[in-house]
C-alpha cells in the first residue's frame, strides 16, 4: 500500500478560458468607454477641482489598430506593478476618490478584448515606463501570469508630459470588421456625449477619429411657475463611505427617446432615459407604503428624472461591474429607489392634468400649454439646492371654457360655394363660420 499523499487536485483556470470568460459579455462600444474611464480617474487625481481645461484624450480606431493616449496625469510604474495589471481590484489599494473605475478588470478586458498584441506605456512627473504583451505568447506560458516590462518610446506620447498611450493590434476578426463601419463611430460617439456628458461639460476634450465629442445637454422647465422637485439626502447604510444623493424630477419638451430616469455615478451615466420596472415603471409592490407607478407610455414623454449617487468609494454607488446598469441589491439604489418613485409621481400626475385639458382645448389654445411653452429651460446639472415641485394648477390658469371638435364631410362642391358665399378660403373656416352663424341666430 503507498502511504504517500496525492497530489492536491488543480482548479486554477487555463488562461484561454478565463480570457475567454473575461471578454465573452462585454460589447467592443463599452470596452472603448471602459478606456476613457480610466481617462477620466487619472483627470480626477490630477484635477481635484474637477476643471478638466486642457486635458485630452485621443481615440482612433480602424481595421489594423486602436489607439487611446490622454494628457490625464498617467500613472506611475508602482501602480502598474502592483496594482493596474492584475485582474480584480486589491483591497490594499487605495483609489482616487470618486474614481469611477472601481472594479480592476476594465483596461485588461478592453485589451483583451480587442486584439492579440497591445501596448500599454504611462508617463508621470517622476516615471516613464511600457508594458507590450503577445496575448497568444503570454497564453502559452500556462503558469506565468506577469507582464514583461519593454522600453518607453517619446514619440508615442509625442508632447503629453503626464499622460498614458494604449495601442492594440492584431485584433481579433470581429474587432476589426466592427471597427471599420461608421454604424460602430456613431455609436460609439453617442455614448460618450451621453455617458460621460458630466466630464467633457467640465473641460475635458474627447476626440474620435479626429472628430470632436460635445456634450449631451439635458435640459428641463425651471421658472416661478413650473419648478423640478430637488431632493437631497445621504445614505450610510452598509458602512463604509457614505453616499451623497441628489434626486432632480421636472418636465422637458415631449421627446419619447429622451424621457425616463438617467442614473449617474460618480459623475458617470450608467442608465439614461430609462423606462423599466426596475426604475420603477409599471413596478407594482402590493401594500407598500408609497405610490406605485405606470408602464411608460409616450404619454409621459416630458418626463425626466435624473438620480446622482457620489462617494468617495465607488464600491458603494449602486452600479455593476459593466457601468451598463444598476445594482438592485444595492442598499443605497433601494433607499433611492423608493424616493424617486414617490418624487415621480407628483411629476406624472401634473402630466396627466397637462394632457386632460390639451384635450379639452387643443395643444395651441391650452392655458397650461401657453405657461409651458413660455417657460425656460435649464441644465439638470445646475440644479442643486433642494426645492419642491411646482407646477400650475389647471384652475388657475383656465381663463376659457373647454373646446370640443366637431368633424363631418359635405361635398365638395357645396363647400366650395360656401368658401365664396362666406369670404373664407378654407374647409376649417366654412365650418366655423357657420357654426357661428347658426349659433348666434339660434341664441336671438
Amino acid at each position: 500500500m503507498n502511504d504517500e499523499q496525492p497530489k492536491p487536485i488543480s482548479a486554477s483556470p487555463t488562461k484561454g478560458f478565463f480570457v475567454d470568460m473575461l471578454i465573452r459579455d462585454i460589447p467592443l462600444q463599452q470596452a472603448v468607454l471602459d478606456l476613457i474611464d480610466n481617462c477620466v480617474d487619472g483627470a480626477k487625481g490630477l484635477r481635484q477641482d474637477d476643471d478638466f481645461s486642457g486635458l485630452r484624450v485621443d481615440i482612433e480606431f480602424s481595421i489594423d489598430e486602436f489607439t487611446i493616449v490622454d494628457n490625464c496625469g498617467g500613472f506611475s510604474r508602482e501602480v502598474a506593478r502592483d496594482y493596474a495589471f492584475r485582474f480584480g481590484r486589491d483591497k490594499k489599494f487605495t483609489s482616487t476618490k470618486h474614481s469611477i473605475g472601481q472594479f480592476g478588470v476594465g483596461m485588461k478586458r478592453a485589451l483583451f478584448k480587442m486584439g492579440k498584441q497591445f501596448v500599454v506605456e504611462s508617463k508621470t512627473a517622476k516615471d516613464h515606463w511600457a508594458v507590450e504583451v503577445d496575448v497568444d505568447d503570454w497564453e502559452s506560458k500556462a503558469d506565468d501570469w506577469t507582464f514583461p516590462w519593454s522600453s518607453p518610446s517619446d514619440d508615442r506620447l509625442q508632447d503629453r508630459n503626464e499622460g498614458t498611450f494604449i495601442k492594440v493590434s492584431s485584433l481579433r476578426e470581429g474587432t476589426a470588421s466592427t471597427f471599420e463601419t461608421s454604424v460602430f463611430s456613431n455609436r460609439v460617439i453617442a455614448s460618450i456625449k451621453s455617458k460621460h456628458r458630466e466630464f467633457i461639460s467640465n473641460g475635458l476634450e474627447v476626440f474620435v477619429n479626429g472628430s470632436r465629442v460635445d456634450a449631451s445637454d439635458l435640459r428641463i422647465y425651471s421658472t416661478s411657475q413650473l419648478k423640478p422637485v430637488v431632493e437631497k439626502f445621504s445614505v450610510s447604510e452598509g458602512g463604509g463611505s457614505p453616499v451623497d444623493i441628489r434626486i432632480v424630477v421636472g418636465i422637458g419638451d415631449p421627446i419619447p427617446r429622451q424621457a425616463g430616469w438617467y442614473v449617474v455615478c460618480n459623475g458617470r451615466v450608467i442608465l439614461d432615459a430609462d423606462r423599466r420596472p426596475e426604475t420603477g415603471w409599471g413596478y407594482v409592490e402590493e401594500n407598500a407604503d408609497r405610490p406605485n407607478l405606470p408602464s411608460f407610455h409616450n404619454q409621459y414623454s416630458r418626463f425626466r428624472g435624473i438620480v446622482y449617487f457620489d462617494s468617495d468609494d465607488a464600491s458603494r454607488v449602486p452600479w455593476n461591474t459593466m457601468k451598463t446598469d444598476i445594482d438592485e441589491d444595492n442598499i443605497v439604489w433601494q433607499k433611492a429607489f423608493d424616493r424617486m418613485v414617490v418624487l415621480a409621481r407628483h411629476v406624472l400626475d401634473f402630466i396627466n392634468q397637462l394632457d386632460r385639458e390639451i384635450e379639452d382645448y387643443g395643444r395651441d389654445k391650452s392655458p397650461m400649454n401657453k405657461v409651458l411653452k413660455s417657460s425656460s429651460k435649464t441644465s439638470v446639472d445646475n440644479l442643486t439646492s433642494p426645492q419642491a415641485f411646482k407646477a400650475p394648477d389647471r384652475s388657475s390658469v383656465a381663463t376659457a371654457p373647454p373646446l370640443t371638435n366637431i368633424q363631418y364631410a359635405r361635398p365638395d362642391n357645396d363647400v366650395e360655394f360656401l368658401k365664396q358665399a362666406l369670404g373664407v378660403r378654407s374647409a376649417r373656416a366654412v365650418g366655423e363660420k357657420s357654426f357661428d352663424i347658426i349659433l348666434e341666430r339660434q341664441r336671438g
